[in-house]
Order: structure tokens, then sequence, then C-alpha cells
């Protein structure tokens, strides 16, 4: 065991001489968080697909049905506002881009309905807002097959009774409780979009989802300063002048895993602090699951740093494969963007990832939800390393066998 204590403390040594590196290291994630939460948290609370617009009415008729319209128009949430004004006034600020579609309703709207005549609703669109002109002409065209459909059943009621045997004004009277009914209930018409909830989400603040999302991230980019070190160890034959010293294999390697740790704990409680103290991070959750949560992501971090030191040839190769794979992973993991818009293979693969457990995980302690626990991602965690551990140990055993 001295010979590993003289080992370790001689790779903790030539690891903190950089002192700068390692500071950057420990800052680098709140920063980055801070970064991303400022600059994107405004599209984590939009639900809607496209910004609220204006639009214009021009007004013919000006009843009570029309203002009834107006004031559907109104609750309409994508319409952030509907100006009333005559129409060479909307045309005018159609042509200035004040407002992205015209809607006129004609003189003789409401008598037109009940006669069956239909004149139409003129809606002008401005070339220069294509997307919200066509929800515009979208929601005109929706009215109108709906008080088609409302005139069809209105049809179907008159037609019913006269079979039924009414007649006379009995008759005259069901069909204008029909029609006030129908029409009405069809003229009140405002939802345009649905909103769906796929599942129970977490309640986080744009912080504690970033937090989430890029911790991993860093406690793996923690992991390449060891795992650089043994790959230079190897490319420069320390390693096989260590092989005739009492020194062991595994305690080269469990020396830069200890190494890593002491850096990834360090980076760890500093976003702790931090962003408990500058965002009021939730850390409140029980100590127990926070610590093996954060024990599997290290294991798995770990794992994965031994696998690219196994699989390298060089530091610039290792550099490399693990950068990028890094990166790989935070993208496919939902570090980057949210894995629920995107395709499902990308969904799929991210099971595979280190980034979507421990994120899931860090998630999970954020909520304060005491019925959530972190089992599954921990489990997840757990064989993701385990994975690539005996992966590096048999690439290791190959190297030795072809004397690499």
């Amino acid at each position: 065991m001295i010979v590993f204590f003289t080992l370790l403390k001689n790779d903790m040594k030539l690891f903190f001489k950089d002192w700068k590196a390692v500071l950057l290291l420990l800052v680098m994630p709140f920063l980055f968080i801070s970064l991303f939460a400022y600059a994107l948290s405004p599209y984590l609370g939009k639900n809607n697909f496209i910004d609220p617009f204006a639009v214009a009415l021009v007004d013919k008729e000006d009843t009570v049905q029309t203002r009834m319209i107006a004031r559907q128009l109104d609750d309409i949430t994508v319409f952030d506002k509907v100006v009333r004004i005559p129409e060479n006034e909307a045309k005018k600020m159609l042509a200035d881009n004040k407002i992205a579609a015209i809607i006129i309703i004609p003189g003789d709207f409401s008598e037109s309905l009940l006669t069956g005549k239909n004149t139409p609703v003129t809606v002008i669109g401005n070339k220069a807002m294509p997307l919200q002109a066509t929800v515009v002409k979208n929601l005109i065209e929706s009215a109108a097959n709906l008080v088609t459909a409302s005139q069809s059943a209105i049809n179907s009621i008159y037609h019913y009774n006269q079979k039924a045997g009414l007649k006379g004004e009995e008759l005259e009277n069901q069909f204008n409780e029909s029609t006030m009914k129908l029409f009405i209930e069809s003229l009140a018409r405002t939802e345009i979009f649905t909103e769906v909830e796929a599942g129970q989400s977490l309640d986080l603040t744009p912080f504690e989802y970033y937090t989430s999302a890029l911790l991993a991230v860093f406690l793996m980019f923690a992991g390449m300063p060891g795992m650089k070190m043994l790959v230079s160890e190897r490319s420069l034959c320390i390693t096989r002048r260590m092989a005739a010293s009492p020194v062991r294999w595994w305690q080269v390697i469990v020396s830069k895993f200890i190494v890593s740790s002491v850096l990834c704990v360090m980076q760890f409680l500093v976003v702790i602090i931090l962003t408990s103290f500058v965002f009021n991070n939730y850390w409140g959750a029980p100590v127990k699951s926070i610590i093996i949560l954060f024990g599997a992501v290290i294991f798995a971090v770990s794992a994965w740093s031994i696998f690219v030191a196994a699989i390298s040839k060089s530091p610039s190769t290792a550099d490399l494969i693990g950068n990028l794979g890094i990166l790989l992973m935070a993208v496919l993991g939902g570090s980057i963007y949210p894995l629920t818009t995107m395709p499902e293979f990308i969904r799929n693969l991210s099971n595979l990832t280190i980034n979507k457990w421990a994120m899931e995980g860090f998630m999970t302690i954020f909520s304060g939800n005491a019925a959530v626990r972190v089992n599954e991602q921990v489990y997840h965690l757990l064989g993701i390393g385990a994975v690539l551990l005996v992966s590096a140990i048999a690439a290791m055993k190959i190297r030795n066998v072809n004397g690499d």
C-alpha cells in the first residue's frame, strides 16, 4: 500500500501543479449554467408554436352578432391585439406590416347566415407574414365549416320535426330555437389550439433544469485530465517501466480514478454552493439520494475515461475521442436540446448515454418530490459504467497481447 499511496501522491502533485486549469474546470460549470439559463430560459416557458400577432377587424355590419365575433377574437391567445378600424385604415396598416391580416365581415353577414346564403368573410393576408396569415385563413375557414355544419343540423332538426307531425307556429318555434342555439354556439367558438400534456412533469426552475443538463457534461470533462495522464504515461512507455517495479497496473488505474474523482467532488461542491446561494436551486433532497446518484455518475464517468484511455494510442487521439464523445452524448442525452422535441430513434439512443440518466436523476433531486426515486437512473448509470469498464479491460488485454 505504501507503493500505491506514493503513486497517488505523485499523480495528485502532477495534476494540481497546473492550478489555473483546475480552477477553470471548477468554475466553468457555474458560468455555463448561468449563460444557458439566462439566454435560453425564456424559451422554456413558451407553449405556442408561433408568437402572438396583431390583426385588423373591419365590421361592416356592426350588430350584436358581429360584436360577439369580435369579442371571441379578442379572447384568442394567438392574437395579441385585434384592431377595429375602417377598411382603408386597415389596408394602410397591412402595407406598413403592422398587422398580419385583415378580417372583413360583410354588411349582410347575420341575415345571410339565417337564410342560408352565407356571404363570405374576407381575409386579406400580409405576404410578409405568411405563417400568421395562414393561421388567420385557417381560423376563418374552420369557423365557416362550423357554420355550415350548424346549418345542416338545423335543416335536419326541421325535417325531423316535420316528419314528427309538428306544424305551423310550433314548427316555427322549434326552428327558431334550434337556429339561435346552434348559431350562438358556432359564433362563440374560441379554441384554435389544444394543449396536450405529455405525462407528468417535474417542477423545476430554468436554473435547476440547466444545472441538471450541464452537470453531467462537466463531470465528464473533469475525468479527461486523469485519462490523458494515463494515455501519456503509456505513450511514453512509463507504464512498461512500471511493470518492472512493485506498482501493479490496477494501481495505476485506481490512482487516476481517485484523482479524477477528487476533481469531480470539488466541482460538484462548487456547483452546489454557488447554485444554492445565487440561483436558489433546491438541494434539500435526502442526502442519501444525492450521494448515491453522484456516486453512480462518478462511476460511469470514470469508466468512460478509462475506456477512452484504453482505446487511444496517443494523447491527441484521446483528446479527439474524449471531446467528441462527450459532445455526442450531450446532444443525444438531451443536455443541449430537449429530448421531447427529437425524433424517436434519438430518444431510443439516449438510453445508452450517461447524460440522459444523470440529467433525469438530478432533475428528480431538484423537483423535491418525495414520491419520486432515483433508483432507475442509478441502475442505468451503473450498468453503462460496468459495460464501459469491461470493454476497457478487454481493450487493454488486447493491447498487451499485441505488444502496444
